[in-house]
């Protein structure tokens, strides 16, 4: 063998040794990420061994939410409290949801807001470098998020906290809120409220509407993507009435084979008199789910019109009921 193929050789197996090796490096330093949305800070083994197996370090964690009040204004609601203990090595980014009308409210919370925070991870030990904004801001409210996002990024700032803030489909193509990256929602896609919606959770064809402005979206992005699924029921008042309004969301899901059910449609159901509900009002069922399909469908779509990698890949969110539905495999190809 000649020098030169000797060094082939080498560099080769150099690099055969970098590959088999890499791999497992590339993994376990990735920014897998979930989010934790309940009003109980509480983990059983399933959710603590998920994020052991899946490398997960980086965990967005809702601390309450701020909402129009009557009469009140701005106020917190739906706070988070801590019973279990965080697992070790997850940077825990405190998530605050404020509602589109409670964001007109802006200037009066904005200091209240951080103190709120600070004060709940200083009493339950928890240290952060970061706080999340998610806000279901409407056009009428876009000012005020956009004023908002500027004056908090600013008092952040000041303490060496960075910013992020959620970005709903609906909301691209505005001008770039200031924060240090935004995260994709890719879920919620639909229009809830319409009977007529196939799946509002998820839904290709809405995410095509919105691929260009995606593509222009100049701020770092990452993507979350959900793994849940739900009951949303609507009634109509009478057997003639066109209408169908939606009444409420139920997280307990029914059982379909019951016989109270009569199917409709793929998953568009009515309940008969036989149900549990009585009088005059017709109630009617649409039972959405999301599978791993869905999910990798949704995420080669996204990747093909992305300017740039997205910083991390988040799940929505940490439900041993709703996680335990993907394998570990497809969980793995979620976030590979």
């Amino acid at each position: 063998m000649s020098k030169k193929q000797c060094v082939v050789c080498l560099m080769s197996a150099a690099m055969g040794f970098i590959s088999l090796f890499g791999c497992g490096n590339e993994k376990s330093s990735k920014d897998n990420a979930i989010y934790y949305w309940r009003t109980t800070f509480r983990l059983n083994n399933y959710e603590r061994d998920f994020l052991k197996k899946h490398n997960i370090n980086k965990m967005y964690v809702k601390f309450f939410d701020v909402d129009k009040e009557w009469g009140q204004g701005a106020i917190p609601v739906g706070t988070t409290i801590f019973i279990d203990s965080f697992p070790k090595n997850i940077e825990i980014v405190p998530t605050v949801f404020i509602t589109s009308e409670a964001i007109k409210y802006y200037p009066e919370f904005s200091d209240k807001l951080l103190k709120r925070v600070e004060d709940m991870a200083d009493v339950n030990g928890i240290n952060f470098s970061e706080i999340q904004i998610d806000c279901d801001w409407k056009e009428s409210a876009a000012e005020k998020y956009f004023a908002f996002m500027k004056d908090f990024k600013s008092k952040l700032e000041k303490k060496d906290i960075k910013l992020s803030t959620t970005i709903r489909l609906s909301q691209f193509g505005y001008e770039t809120p200031a924060a240090d990256y935004g995260v994709l929602m890719c879920y919620n896609t639909g229009d809830i409220k319409k009977w007529e919606t196939a799946n509002s959770i998820l839904d290709i064809e809405d995410i095509k509407l919105y691929l260009e402005k995606i593509k222009s979206c100049k701020l770092p992005l990452s993507v979350a993507f959900p793994n849940f699924g739900w009951d949303v029921s609507f009634t109509k008042y009478s057997p003639d009435d066109s209408e169908y309004y939606m009444e409420g969301i139920e997280y307990d899901k029914n059982d379909f084979s019951d016989e109270c059910f009569e199917k409709i449609s793929e998953n568009h159901y009515k309940m008969s008199k036989k149900s549990r509900y009585y009088g005059n009002v017709s109630v009617y069922i649409r039972h959405e789910e999301v599978t791993a399909d869905d999910v990798l469908e949704a995420k080669k779509l996204i990747w093909e019109n992305l300017s740039s990698a997205p910083k991390q890949i988040i799940l929505y969110h940490l439900d041993s009921a709703n996680l335990s539905k993907f394998s570990d495999n497809e969980v793995e190809k979620i976030y590979r």
